[in-house]
């Protein structure tokens, strides 16, 4: 038996750690409860660096068909600690796992003709399972041309169950509507093919967070929201649609103070040198726990209603930050290195931008053995 654990018991109080809102995330459920008929949590890569665990309760007792998640030892963690919602697992499993599995009320993705092949003549046990159409990602999925074959293999099958049949956007956030209608036209169109041939097929889905701005054009009873669970910008349409509000925040302590020189190199490589003299100050943090290294020299983080810049090299387990203007900072100090305001430097949407990536490479790096409490 796999046994997966994301929390530590220490003797000690933490200095580092996270801080999950329940008001944001269910608010953040409920603005997509309003455009969907069922919504579908997805809960993978660790919630989105959030806790999967922690969120995954917050969300157990709401009306939802499904916890999705990515992988097996996922689905292992969430029954160990007591979370009986149904799952489904959308990353790749192979066949002997399924038949090993002791588990109930998991259900498993189908990615690829090849994959219903194996499945068809490997799986020995009834199992429910989501057919994945290739819509024009063209990642993962059964594609149009190939739905004849699978609707045959399906039917032959005496243990495969077809629960569902989903499918993924890959542009539903450009403002730019085209390519999404595209993939809107495939996917209704292998609807209706499958529902001619499956009367009791449960669960049709496509629509990820930006996807919901298109919900009305879509033939489908459930929505996947990812990172808008957790207050992230969906872009595109949706936008319009709902009010999101980041649940995380990540808080730390000055862990050390120090006054330089004119003309002193700071960090790894002296990456930055002071133009003056200086206060600077230590956070227990680097990318090891969430900082991004491309916020060297640029970053922020805020110390009550200031922001001190990051200078030099982001360390594996510290950060060295300018606090040269800011007053009364002390050993101790509370520092919040990711901020829930979605206005702040530092909250993760901008972030993001300052690293010229997305929220979800941010929050997905984020220590999974931080500690995390509730705070609402």
């Amino acid at each position: 038996m796999i046994k997966i654990t994301f929390k530590l018991k220490s003797p000690s109080t933490p200095y580092t750690l996270i801080s999950l809102s329940r008001r944001a995330l269910i608010h953040n459920f409920q603005e997509f409860q309003k455009l969907s008929p069922a919504i579908a949590p997805v809960l993978k890569s660790n919630a989105y660096g959030h806790g999967l665990i922690d969120i995954a309760k917050l969300l157990s007792k709401e009306k939802i068909p499904f916890f999705i998640i990515d992988s097996y030892e996922e689905a292992i963690a969430l029954r160990q600690n007591k979370i009986t919602n149904p799952i489904l697992v959308i990353g790749y499993i192979q066949a002997e796992t399924v038949n090993k599995s002791t588990q109930k009320n998991i259900s498993f993705a189908v990615t690829s003709l090849d994959m219903l092949y194996e499945w068809q003549s490997r799986i020995s046990k009834k199992t429910n399972v989501h057919i994945k159409i290739d819509t024009g990602m063209n990642r993962q999925g059964i594609s149009l041309s190939q739905i004849s074959q699978s609707i045959e293999l399906i039917k032959k099958s005496p243990t495969l169950k077809l629960e569902g049949l989903y499918s993924h956007f890959s542009d539903a956030g450009n403002t730019d509507s085209t390519y999404t209608n595209i993939q809107i036209e495939a996917w209704n169109s292998a609807v209706d093919i499958f529902k001619t041939n499956f009367t009791n097929i449960r669960y049709f889905h496509v629509s990820n967070s930006a996807g919901h701005g298109y919900n009305e054009k879509i033939s489908a009873n459930v929505t996947r929201p990812g990172m808008g669970l957790y207050g992230f910008a969906g872009n595109g349409k949706v936008d319009s649609l709902v009010h999101l509000k980041p649940v995380l925040e990540l808080t730390t302590v000055i862990s050390g103070l120090k006054n330089i020189e004119p003309n002193s190199k700071v960090g790894y490589s002296g990456t930055y040198i002071s133009d003056s003299a200086k206060k600077i100050a230590i956070i227990p943090v680097g990318y090891d726990t969430g900082v991004d290294r491309r916020l060297s020299n640029k970053g922020v983080v805020k110390i009550g209603n200031n922001f001190a810049k990051i200078i030099g090299l982001v360390s594996m387990n510290t950060t060295i930050i300018d606090v040269t203007e800011i007053k009364d900072v002390k050993l101790g100090s509370p520092v919040t290195v990711i901020s829930s305001d979605a206005r702040d430097q530092n909250s993760i949407m901008n972030i993001a931008r300052e690293c010229g990536t997305i929220p979800d490479d941010i929050a997905t790096n984020i220590n999974p053995f931080l500690s995390r409490i509730i705070k609402d």
